[in-house]
C-alpha cells in the first residue's frame, strides 16, 4: 500500500512538472510571435508581479555614474596647518 501511494505520487509530480514545462515552452513561443494576446498576458503577469521589469546591468551603470560625479565633486579634506609645510603648527595657532 505504502509503495504504491509512493508510485502514484511520483508519476503524478513528474506529469506536472512536465505539463508546466510544457506549458512554460509554448508561452516562450507565444511571446515570441509579439501578438496582442502575448501582450495582455505579459501585462497581466506583471500586474500580478510575476515578471521583473527592472535591468539590473543598468542599475549598476547608474550606480556607477553617481558614484564618479561624487568623486569628481569632491574636493578632498581642506588641508591642515601641520599639513601646509610652512612649519607652522597648530600649537603655534593656540
Amino acid at each position: 500500500m505504502e509503495l504504491t501511494h509512493l508510485v502514484s505520487q511520483v508519476v503524478f509530480a513528474t506529469a506536472g512538472l512536465t505539463f508546466f514545462v510544457g506549458l512554460g515552452a509554448r508561452a516562450v513561443r507565444y511571446a515570441k510571435k509579439g501578438s496582442a494576446g502575448a501582450q495582455v498576458l505579459g501585462a497581466a503577469f506583471l500586474f500580478f508581479s510575476m515578471g521583473n521589469m527592472r535591468d539590473p546591468s543598468d542599475e549598476i551603470m547608474q550606480q556607477a555614474k553617481q558614484l564618479k560625479r561624487r568623486e569628481e565633486d569632491d574636493s578632498g579634506d581642506p588641508p591642515d596647518d601641520a599639513d601646509r609645510g610652512d612649519g607652522a603648527s597648530s600649537a603655534d595657532h593656540a
